[in-house]
Formats: C-alpha cells, structure tokens, sequence
C-alpha cells in the first residue's frame, strides 16, 4: 500500500510519526507532502494530520484499506475508529453510512452518543452491536470498545462488571485514548460506586 491514500492512513493510525519513521516507510515523502499540502502538519521532527480524526473520512479510509494492514496495524486501526467514533459523537457529526466495518464504526457512534446523553442502557447495547459486528468480521476487539463498555457497565450498574472490562481494555490499550478512557473506569471504582 503506497501513495497519498496510504500516507494521510499512516498518519491517521500514528496520530504522530517521527521524521525517520516516516521516510523508512515512504522514501518518496515530498511528492506525497505536496499532494496532502496543508492537511499535513510537521513539528519539528514530527509529523500529523492537521484535520481532527472523525469518521466522515476516518472509517471509509480505513475500510478500504483495512485488508492491505498488519495484524497489529489493524488492532491499532479499529481502536482509532472507534476513537474517531467518539469524537464525532461529541460534535454531533451525522452518523456514518454503510455495511460491514462502517456500519460498526456507526454503531460505536450512536453508543458514545447515547453514553454522552447518560443513556447508559442504549449505549451498552449499542456498543454491543459494534463488536458483535468486529466480531462477525473476524476482527478483535479493540480496547477503546471495551473502555466505552466498561463506562457504559459502571454508568448502568456501578460496581458491576465495569472494573472487570476496564482492566481488560487497560491491557490492550495502544493509544492514549483508550488508556484514558479504562483508567477513568478503574479510577471511578476505586473511589467507590457512582456514575462515571
């Protein structure tokens, strides 16, 4: 997988890649720099993408690339789709069209949504649906999933099972977000049964 697809897909995945890293992957970086122009930042010895991680163009991306990834390039993608589905939540974003990993990527949506509004019971059962549909797919659940469902669980029944699925997405966790999102769990537990 080459080009200004595969490259702006990189990024996406990274969140921020090192100036080595990225010419070991894309030996021809200026073209693709060029063809990207202001979409890309770079800092210092970094680069990123300069456009929020959304689902609007983060999960249509990432399922037309999904099979061109890595075992471990494909665990990290499906916990960025799940944090550009929580992000798209909070601005109110329309939900994303489409089968397959679109329309998991739309039911995590719907389920930060309705964790977002307090409707814990609609967003456990929305989120459920995501990984019944990753699951369906073949693809494990990524940690950011488990961090919602842990929120969802400890929302809906504190003491429940929240502080189990936490732990759990904590061990997984290969991004900030989904590590954020176990400890917040974890911390909430420790200081006893409330809503999170």
């Amino acid at each position: 997988m080459e080009g200004v697809e595969a490259f702006r897909l990189f990024l996406a995945l990274k969140g921020e890649a090192l100036r080595e890293e990225v010419r070991s992957r894309f030996p021809r970086l200026v073209p693709l720099l060029k063809a990207l122009g202001e979409e890309v930042e770079a800092q210092g010895e970094a680069f990123r993408l300069a456009r929020p991680l959304r689902l609007s163009w983060f999960a249509p991306l990432l399922a037309a690339h999904l099979a061109h990834l890595s075992q471990e390039e494909r665990l990290l993608a499906l916990e960025r789709l799940v944090e550009a589905a929580h992000a798209s939540a909070e601005a109110g974003e329309p939900w994303v069209e489409g089968d397959g990993l679109l329309a998991a990527a739309r039911a995590f949506q719907r389920g930060s949504e309705a964790l977002l509004k307090g409707r814990y019971r609609e967003a456990l059962h929305r989120l459920g649906e995501g990984l019944g549909l990753l699951e369906a797919a073949g693809l494990p659940f990524p940690a950011a999933a488990l961090g919602l469902l842990a929120l969802a669980q400890e929302g809906f029944r504190p003491g429940g099972k929240g502080r189990q699925t936490a732990r759990k997405a904590l061990e997984r966790a290969q991004t900030p977000f989904a590590k954020e999102l176990a400890a917040r769990v974890l911390q909430t537990t420790e200081e006893g049964p409330r809503k999170p």
